[in-house]
């Protein structure tokens, strides 16, 4: 996190210098649709706004790569899936903190799902979730995810285990890649790339996560250790990130709002089909940034049952709403505010 320094010439009935201080920030950033709140604030020039130079940082894979990244103070921000590994970090130490909802799945949210090639089905190969057995199946991590344990309480509903299923560690884009090279058999995948498999014709879905978790909390924002201290940063960039989840909100029920956040997003994920862009289901973005904790605890508790954390974190340790809160507070107050009626 870097101080700039920029210098303006105002023009009045003298030359006027002033300096304004912005502060240069790294964000880690998914291309995926649960971004949205990020590349909105990014474009529409929020960020800018609440005095916040922001570089976005591209990241195939949100697991334990930007964990790393975070820990180290080469990213001041990240958005993306929630893992152990996240945990494990917190709990040793770390003071990086989970600070809002990146993406969540409930019973109107089926944006996750396990889908599989669409030949094992023509071929009858695959009739039910018990013919899972000696599959393989992609996830972003394999140490430990929220997508985990979607696939594993699918297994667990077919009466299969984990070791039933070969896993394999790939990013969302490479995951459907290799669906269409029939590498692999399945994976839990999300928008946009859930859409595109499912478009173009290679993949089927099998069952939403929603089908059989009714809430998770798969996806949020994280605050890295130095940046959390800067608590003027951290409330812009807060208030700014949740204006842009709201745009995207807005555009659920608006189609020209949407067609604008579409505009947005193709900026930041490479798919050019139109197809896709107008068949994507709606992402869970909370407007006020709040988390389900109940979720994940849940969550913590099996990476700890399954080895994936040997050590569970308390909640103060990895939850910190206080900037959430905050600026929910303030967006609230401007959108209630009555107009200014003038004399």
């Amino acid at each position: 996190m870097k101080k700039l320094f920029c210098f303006s010439v105002i023009l009045i009935s003298s030359t006027v210098f002033s300096l304004t201080s912005t502060t240069k920030i790294k964000v880690g950033v998914s291309p995926v649709i649960t971004s949205a709140g990020i590349f909105l604030a990014f474009e529409n020039g929020y960020f800018k706004a609440e005095g916040l130079d922001v570089e976005l940082v591209q990241m195939k894979s949100s697991g334990a790569q930007m964990t790393l990244l975070l820990s180290k103070g080469e990213l001041d921000v990240g958005g993306g899936n929630l893992t152990a590994g996240l945990y494990k970090a917190i709990a040793e130490g770390l003071n990086f903190k989970i600070v809002a909802d990146k993406g969540h799945i409930d019973e109107n949210i089926d944006s996750v799902s396990l889908i599989i090639r669409k030949e094992l089905i023509t071929s009858g190969k695959y009739k039910s979730t018990k013919d899972l057995k000696g599959l393989k199946i992609a996830l972003t991590s394999t140490d430990g995810s929220s997508q985990q344990i979607v696939m594993d309480q699918i297994l667990k509903d077919a009466g299969l285990k984990s070791k039933d299923v070969e896993y394999v560690k790939l990013s969302y884009p490479e995951s459907n890649v290799a669906l269409k090279t029939k590498a692999i058999d399945g994976v839990i995948q999300l928008d946009p790339y859930l859409t595109m498999a499912l478009t173009e014709g290679y993949a089927e879905e099998i069952i939403a996560s929603n089908k059989v978790l009714k809430n998770q909390q798969s996806g949020a924002l994280f605050y890295g250790p130095e940046f959390i201290k800067n608590k003027k940063a951290a409330a812009g960039f807060m208030k700014a990130y949740l204006k842009g989840v709201r745009l995207y909100n807005q555009g659920l029920t608006d189609k020209k709002i949407m067609a604008d956040v579409t505009t947005v997003l193709k900026k930041h994920i490479e798919i050019t089909d139109e197809k896709i862009w107008q068949s994507l289901r709606k992402v869970g973005l909370t407007n006020d940034g709040q988390l389900n904790s109940e979720s994940m605890l849940s969550d913590i508790k099996w990476y700890n049952e399954n080895g994936f954390l040997p050590t569970m974190p308390k909640t103060e340790q990895f939850l910190d709403l206080q900037f959430a809160e905050a600026a929910t507070k303030e967006l609230d107050q401007k959108n209630t505010k009555p107009a200014h009626k003038k004399k």
